[in-house]
């Protein structure tokens, strides 16, 4: 029996992951929205934390790549079939796909940047933290280093313009590593299992992959997680149990032991909640609302842009609201909801303008030069 290549359920995710994303930095620059000891704790240290748990998020981000990557090569079966299988095609769709309305928001960023750093900065009626308040203010950036940081693969150390762009350049070798893991899963699961394993302890490979190799994994057995589970209501919940509790346990984890325990641990959390939404019909059907599948759609276009609206826009934002209300609730709550709508906003024309022609570009490039080798 084939499966969708394409499952709308699966952009929701990846959208509801970018706005925790988006949450967790807000957060950062500007506080949670309680002043209260009990209530910041509350919020930081119980699996409350799941709604702006950016780190998680982007775990869960690299095991949606390599399911959704994978996922139509597993039409039929646990074999891929590569029958359509296109290398070179896969290839330089991927890096139009990432590379090219990156290097545009990257000169938009610079541009920007300049204005920013020649005007006085801001002092908001919710402090911001310096993490913020320093983030191009306190680097100052030279024409080589915007040069060295439009290069993916090989970013500087410290990344000024688009400073969450380090898990792009991950994003992009794991994807390009996506051709080898369709050969090893033809000899079989332990194959992937070791290459895994040896490219992460032995080649230094991100950790990342790990990630990558669980979404792989779930989308060889796609059909049948999807029928074991249908009918199985306890293991489905007992799946997702164990899997906020992992996707939200980093800061008790920190506390024990490293962050590479935190990402595999997050890791097992993102890729157990993909499980319990592939075995769920009620889930699918609310990650199914047009609202959520479109967020999930400009979700790249919402990564790529938010830092801009945070470090530019929403100070001002907070100055304006603090006309209204000088309420600490009221003024965080207020520049948080003003500040996702206008990332969605031009993350909806970002997607228009440079996602979808980037897209194509890659695809005619790719026609072309198989035509070339036909």
């Amino acid at each position: 029996m084939s499966i969708k290549t394409h499952v709308t359920y699966l952009d929701s995710i990846r959208g509801l992951a970018s706005l925790m994303v988006i949450t967790e930095h807000y957060i950062i620059a500007f506080g949670l929205p309680c002043e209260n000891a009990t209530c910041q704790k509350t919020l930081d240290s119980t699996p409350l934390n799941f709604w702006w748990n950016g780190s998680a998020a982007v775990s869960m981000f690299f095991v949606l790549s390599g399911l959704v990557l994978s996922l139509k090569y597993f039409r039929s079966g646990h074999k891929p079939d590569l029958t359509d299988f296109n290398p070179t095609g896969y290839l330089i769709g991927r890096a139009f796909r990432i590379w090219l309305p990156y290097g545009i928001i990257l000169l938009i960023s610079a541009a920007l940047y300049h204005y920013a750093t020649q005007s006085p900065m801001i002092k908001t009626p919710l402090p911001s933290s310096i993490w913020i308040s320093e983030m191009w203010h306190g680097h100052p950036l030279t024409f080589s280093d915007m040069i060295r940081e439009s290069f993916l693969i090989k970013l500087p150390e410290l990344i000024v313009l688009i400073p969450q762009s380090w898990t792009l350049t991950i994003e992009l070798v794991l994807s390009l590593l996506l051709p080898i893991g369709l050969l090893l899963a033809e000899k079989g699961t332990n194959w992937l299992i070791f290459f895994g394993l040896f490219a992460v302890s032995c080649l230094g490979v991100s950790v990342f992959l790990l990630h990558f190799l669980l979404g792989f994994l779930i989308a060889r057995y796609y059909h049948y997680l999807s029928g074991y589970f249908a009918g199985r209501i306890w293991q489905r919940r007992l799946i997702c149990a164990i899997g906020i509790l992992c996707y939200t346990s980093g800061n008790v984890i920190c506390m024990l032991t490293g962050d590479s325990t935190i990402e595999l641990v997050n890791g097992i959390g993102s890729a157990l909640l993909l499980v319990f939404v592939i075995g769920s019909v009620r889930a699918q059907r609310f990650l199914s609302y047009p609202v959520l599948t479109k967020t999930g759609k400009v979700s790249y276009s919402a990564y790529l842009i938010h830092m801009l609206i945070l470090i530019c826009l929403t100070p001002h934002l907070l100055k304006w609201l603090e006309l209204l209300t000088t309420d600490h609730f009221g003024l965080w709550f207020g520049g948080y909801l003003l500040t996702i709508l206008i990332v969605q906003a031009l993350s909806l024309l970002s997607y228009e303008w440079l996602e979808r022609p980037s897209v194509e570009i890659g695809r005619r490039i790719s026609d072309r030069i198989r035509s070339f080798s036909l």
